[in-house]
């Protein structure tokens, strides 16, 4: 299940950014990337294997229109780890309070693996730094369960 989980992902990035590029120079443009880290709390759900943990989490992405990108994340919570790829949707933005909304696929390594939903919220500092604050849940297709988590980071654009 975990593999067809990192499959999906990579297919939908590859897929997304080869079809929104007018052409293949546009791939490479370094004003559509990002890159982030944060502080993060999981909140699990019952009595899974998984507990509250603190960690971090490192984040990149591609920006394939204005207002969607992709967003890859890796997360570090004590004896725990995880991957997620998915797409980011901003709804509306204001000058500096922009929120968006996130969706894909996470797979906490050697404990669970499914699809989340989330919302978030950037304030920007600058034309290039951001606050980004994020609330996302997943739900687990193994056992089905729910792992909340909450990340507040700074994000750079190019």
């Amino acid at each position: 299940m975990k593999r067809l989980l990192c499959a999906a992902c990579a297919a939908l990035a590859f897929c997304s950014g080869s079809l929104a590029a007018e052409d293949e120079d546009d791939v490479f443009e370094l004003d559509r990337w990002y890159a982030g880290a944060g502080a993060t709390l999981v909140l699990p759900q019952g009595g899974g294997e998984m507990r509250r943990l603190g960690g971090a989490t490192a984040r990149f992405g591609y920006y394939v229109t204005e207002f969607w990108a992709l967003d890859f994340a890796a997360d570090w919570c004590e004896d725990h780890a995880a991957v997620s790829g998915g797409a980011l949707w901003h709804w509306w933005g204001y000058e500096r309070f922009d929120p968006f909304f996130t969706f894909g696929l996470r797979d906490w390594i050697e404990t669970d693996a499914g699809p989340y939903g989330g919302a978030g919220a950037f304030y920007h500092l600058d034309d290039h730094w951001s606050l980004r604050f994020d609330f996302s849940a997943m739900l687990g297709v193994e056992n089905g369960e729910m792992v909340y988590s909450l990340c507040a980071g700074i994000q750079r654009s190019w």
